[in-house]
């Protein structure tokens, strides 16, 4: 004989229902959401502990469903009907408030991408560089190198792997990247005392053609743990750690695909980006520049005198 299932709790919804209230969400909107708080609330005060565990186990679970599901949604929404109505439908009251549930409400383009390279501005500044956001439109983002990651041998590299790939995870309407040139360089004055420039250190770890295709390798080139990989033609680099800044080395994984699996933990990361998948958590990028079949990774920076 099946077990009885047990029934789900009423909620009582105060009428008439159809009144919105001064927020702008109906009545019963509201009070379903108080209901759900004080639910909350009470499964905290559940004895058990493996029985609030597993409560707690599900509802996490049904909020990633949800959240990784409207997300999608939004995208798709986006590329089928443009970003206008993506803004449109989350004036409504009630689609406002799911979605600011999951963290979802749409800003215009601008504010995504800024959300989006937020953690690549201190990137280019930690090298003596700035990236600048020069405008967004349809999806086309307009960017500017200045300072001394202009015309450096890994500025292209860097974009493609830095900037492009965070526009890609936080910018749902991402369609291209565009590196404008610098203005031209107005002569200024000798100033006697002035401060020298930083730039990218370059340093060596080896020739394109000693490595080979899926190849992980480790080095410690001055010292500091290294992991290159070489996947689809190209070559990257990152601190060789899992969890980050471990003294767990990474080069004894495998790769799948695109994925490298840590072999201590099972953990998987994005071997382009070094994105985990499974975890908001990523490896620490190596810039990685190509000259004439020579490997160069930056090692921190260097002053040199203005000329």
């Amino acid at each position: 004989m099946s077990p009885s299932k047990k029934e789900l709790p009423v909620v009582q919804v105060a009428q008439p229902a159809s009144q919105p209230t001064p927020s702008g969400l109906p009545a019963e909107f509201q009070h379903l959401l108080q209901w759900i708080g004080t639910g909350l609330e009470r499964m905290e005060e559940i004895e058990q502990e493996q029985t609030r565990e597993e409560v707690f186990a599900l509802l996490e679970g049904i909020d990633v469903l949800h959240r990784q599901s409207l997300g999608r949604l939004l995208e798709l929404v986006a590329v089928l009907g443009g970003q206008g109505l993506v803004e449109r439908i989350s004036q409504d009251p009630m689609v406002h408030t799911l979605l600011e549930m999951y963290d979802l409400p749409e800003a215009d383009e601008r504010t995504q991408v800024e959300r989006a390279l937020e953690n690549v501005y201190p990137y280019f500044r930690s090298h003596g560089g700035k990236l600048e956001l020069l405008g967004v439109e349809k999806g086309e983002v307009r960017v500017r190198l200045s300072g001394s990651c202009e015309g450096c041998p890994g500025t292209a590299t860097t974009l493609n792997r830095v900037v492009e790939e965070a526009l890609r995870e936080g910018f749902p309407g991402f369609r291209e990247l565009v590196a404008e040139e610098p203005p031209p360089k107005q002569e200024k004055p000798i100033q006697l005392g002035s401060r020298p420039l930083r730039r990218p250190r370059w340093v060596s770890v080896g020739r394109l053609e000693d490595l080979e295709p899926g190849e992980i390798r480790a080095l410690r080139p001055e010292g500091t743990p290294l992991l290159m990989v070489r996947l689809d033609g190209e070559v990257y680099a990152y601190r060789n750690g899992c969890p980050p800044g471990s003294a767990l080395t990474l080069h004894l994984g495998r790769l799948e695909g695109t994925t490298l699996v840590c072999p201590w933990h099972g953990c998987r990361y994005d071997a382009r980006t070094g994105k985990r998948q499974d975890y908001e958590e990523k490896l620490p990028v190596m810039p990685v520049a190509l000259q004439d079949g020579e490997i160069k990774v930056a090692m921190g920076v260097e002053e040199v005198e203005p000329r």
